[in-house]
């Protein structure tokens, strides 16, 4: 045989092998990483327990944990959120830590700069630390079964562990407490409009700023009117028949924030979301009472523009592949100076807020929350809640609702702008902050509303969200309504608000006859929010020049004074013909139509189509081929003044209408019986892609559907962990 047919022979068998080779080798890590399912049925020994715990899995691998005390409970919930979410909880700890750079690289540099600069874990630490002899045993028994379940495990570690080749540190209590704080900063939102609003000074009048952050209306919803001297998320609270009814809104992620739970002790039951990391059910009820959280956007934090620096600390990052980084961060009397650790303020400006103070001791209210049995064992809990501030209502079975506002807020000389110096040295005092038990309404509604009248003699802010959300909650409750349908509901008042002006520039026959509501099988929303992300830019874009898109949304109210009140606004600086508003909004109407055609066709598709829901994973959601295979996407309705919420960003040009922020659970308790409560979560309880319950409650959740967790009778998986 000649050397020339031998050559070509071997590369005919290689060019066989090869693809077989590689269909084999995806084909073992696929098989080593299903490995990383839990062990859900059997029985296994644990050090770390006194007694029996029960894990009792239903059909959507809700959990049901029985154990003869708390703390064994406490050892079960660790177990549980290991099995099902340990990726995400190490991830979470490690981005609070500011320490993914060591598993990363320089990628995640900016992130670890971030989380370092805030000082995440150097609070999370002193609340460890801090914690009272009756809780601590609780949190260390938490730890101790998450790392019960690193020792025990057979099989590969989650895959976003398993493919960067490292074992992973035990748990720790301090690594619990960063969950807490990165929210805090998370739902701390005000100190960036600040900043937004000091550029903007560069360019535009105070009066102007003002249009762009318009104060309440007189006769918008107050959620506490007439105390005197006394994210977004939706609750509600009525006393007869008694019911609590709550749906936080925070960004889409796949695992979702929530992990839903039922804790049954010979102390009672614990029923609700938790969040894995966390001992503790963070919303839910406990046999006795139910509450449900809003954020009321107060201002806790300002903008300082040359703060006194009191402190310089200094840190190295780790950076695997990479030179290790050193920072230098200071700090002011009451905040850190921003500029150290992020390209978001100028150098120099710091973020002041009783956030950063780290005495905070909300982890510890929160456990106290959930032992509380009445309205006085609610309010004491709450005494220490101190960031972030949150509307907190309360139910119970007695038929008594009411809401507490906890936190810490200072006590401003005045508000709303940047200053030069904090404006503040005290705090409102607990009993004054807002309050009310059993108003004579028989209801208590917030959807992040304006939360106080004028009679309130404390500043706590202005920065409301628009009223559409209360007026509408308010209007089904008072039509009878069931809670689910209101959780539930595609109306928009804004958009019923807002059309009438729309249409006297453009009379558009697909508008004409369309009653609001934001249906997920309707065009009429597409062709509405594509106007009216055209009119925001038609109208506001020319003054607002480079800063435009960091302000950029769907602000209705806004663009209503702006067409009633301020028509200097529409006319456009950069041309010497004076515009008027309806020109402008002509303008938008053409630009929204050649949009629409360009990018779907001479057919306007069904707003589901545009507007849907993406659940990414932080870690798939860069990867391009990851990204198709694990992250999720579901056709919703809603829109960002809806009851059910479907916000999206203008700003992203390539997805201007896809649902990025609402309800990823919602809660409906029946405080008659509270085991007939209603819970959803928005995707699934594991975060491991082999799982059947990666995503089995996204459909359910996407059609208002709900489940009880009151366990399975007999169980669709039982574990038994017995002491070692």
């Amino acid at each position: 045989m000649s050397l020339r047919r031998r050559f070509w022979r071997w590369v005919l068998r290689l060019a066989v092998a090869l693809p077989i080779i590689a269909i084999m080798t995806v084909g073992a890590v696929l098989l080593w990483l299903s490995s990383s399912l839990p062990q859900l049925d059997g029985e296994l020994r644990l050090a770390g327990i006194e007694g029996p715990v029960q894990l009792l899995r239903d059909r959507y691998g809700v959990p049901t944990i029985r154990a003869d005390n708390r703390t064994d409970a406490a050892f079960g919930l660790g177990y549980a959120h290991a099995q099902d979410r340990f990726a995400q909880m190490e991830l979470m700890r490690r981005g609070g830590s500011g320490r993914m750079s060591e598993l990363v690289g320089s990628i995640a540099l900016g992130l670890d700069r971030y989380t370092r600069g805030l000082g995440v874990l150097r609070q999370a630490e002193s609340q460890a630390a801090a914690l009272p002899p009756d809780l601590r045993p609780m949190f260390e028994a938490y730890a101790a079964g998450v790392n019960a379940w690193l020792g025990a495990r057979a099989g590969a570690l989650p895959w976003e562990v398993a493919l960067l080749f490292y074992e992973p540190e035990p748990w720790r209590i301090a690594d619990s407490m960063i969950w807490g704080r990165m929210m805090a900063f998370r739902l701390i939102g005000n100190w960036q409009a600040e900043a937004l609003r000091a550029r903007m000074a560069e360019r535009l009048t105070q009066e102007q700023i003002e249009d762009l952050w318009p104060l309440s209306a007189v006769d918008d919803p107050v959620t506490l009117p007439g105390l005197g001297s006394g994210g977004a998320s939706n609750v509600w609270a009525v006393s007869e028949p008694a019911a609590l009814a709550n749906d936080p809104h925070l960004g889409f992620t796949i695992p979702n924030i929530w992990y839903l739970a039922r804790i049954e002790t010979p102390e009672g039951v614990l029923a609700g979301a938790t969040a894995p990391g966390v001992p503790l059910m963070v919303l839910g009820h406990n046999g006795s009472i139910a509450w449900g959280l809003t954020t009321p956007h107060t201002d806790t934090a300002d903008v300082v523009t040359h703060p006194e620096v009191v402190s310089v600390r200094r840190e190295t990052l780790a950076v695997r592949w990479g030179e290790s980084v050193e920072l230098e961060l200071r700090r002011t009397r009451n905040g850190v100076v921003v500029s150290d650790f992020s390209d978001a303020m100028p150098e120099g400006w710091a973020v002041e807020s009783p956030a950063f103070r780290d005495d905070d001791r909300t982890a510890e209210a929160l456990g106290r929350l959930n032992e509380a049995r009445d309205w006085p064992g609610f309010v004491a809990a709450l005494r220490d809640f101190h960031s972030p501030q949150q509307n907190i209502v309360y139910a119970d079975r007695t038929g008594r609702i009411g809401m507490v506002t906890p936190g810490r807020v200072p006590n401003r000389r005045d508000g709303f702008d940047v200053s030069a110096e904090t404006g503040w040295s005290h705090l409102i005092p607990f009993d004054r902050l807002p309050r009310r038990a059993d108003p004579p309404s028989g209801r208590i509604v917030n959807a992040n509303n304006r939360l106080v009248d004028e009679t309130y003699p404390y500043y706590l802010g202005r920065e409301w969200e628009a009223p559409y959300r209360a007026l509408r909650i308010e209007t089904l409750l008072d039509a009878g309504t069931a809670h689910a349908a209101i959780q539930n509901d595609t109306v928009s008042l804004s958009a019923r608000e807002l059309l009438p002006y729309l249409l006297s520039a453009v009379p558009d026959v697909r508008l004409q006859a369309w009653d609001g509501d934001m249906a997920r099988n309707r065009p009429e929303p597409l062709i509405y929010m594509a106007w009216v992300r055209e009119a925001m830019r038609a109208v506001f874009a020319d003054e607002l020049g480079p800063l435009f898109e960091a302000w950029w949304a769907y602000r209705p109210l806004v663009l209503r004074r702006a067409l009633l009140d301020r028509p200097a606004w529409c006319d456009d600086t950069g041309t010497k013909a004076k515009e008027t508003c309806k020109d402008r909004l002509a303008l938008a109407h053409r630009r929204a139509v050649a949009f629409l055609q360009e990018r779907y066709g001479a057919e306007t598709p069904p707003w589901g189509e545009v507007h849907r829901a993406r659940f990414a994973h932080p870690v798939a959601g860069r990867i391009p081929l990851l990204r198709d295979l694990l992250d999720r996407e579901i056709a919703t309705g809603g829109g960002p003044t809806t009851v059910n919420r479907g916000s999206a960003r203008f700003s992203d040009e390539r997805h201007p209408f896809r649902h990025s922020h609402g309800a990823g659970y919602r809660a409906i308790y029946n405080l008659d019986d509270l085991d007939k409560s209603r819970f959803i979560q928005a995707v699934g309880q594991s975060g491991n892609p082999f799982s059947p319950h990666y995503d089995d409650l996204m459909e359910l959740w996407r059609d208002g559907a709900y489940i009880t967790l009151e366990p399975a009778k007999p169980p669709v998986h039982h574990l038994l962990l017995r002491p070692e």
